[in-house]
């Protein structure tokens, strides 16, 4: 039985499969976060550079 495109078990099923990547998964995951924990961070740092401090 040949392998066909979608089927892991073939001899290339260790390929990643079309479309989004492993690393883009990871990516999403991890990247996304970090992204808003970024921008939560520069805003509070504008918020105290811009605060009279009264």
């Amino acid at each position: 039985m040949a392998a066909t495109p979608g089927d892991m078990t073939g001899p290339e099923g260790a390929e990643a499969p079309q479309g989004r990547t492993r690393w883009g998964v990871v990516t999403a995951i991890l990247g996304l976060p970090a992204l808003a924990l970024f921008t939560f961070l520069l805003m509070m740092a504008v918020w105290v550079l811009v605060s009279d401090g009264s």
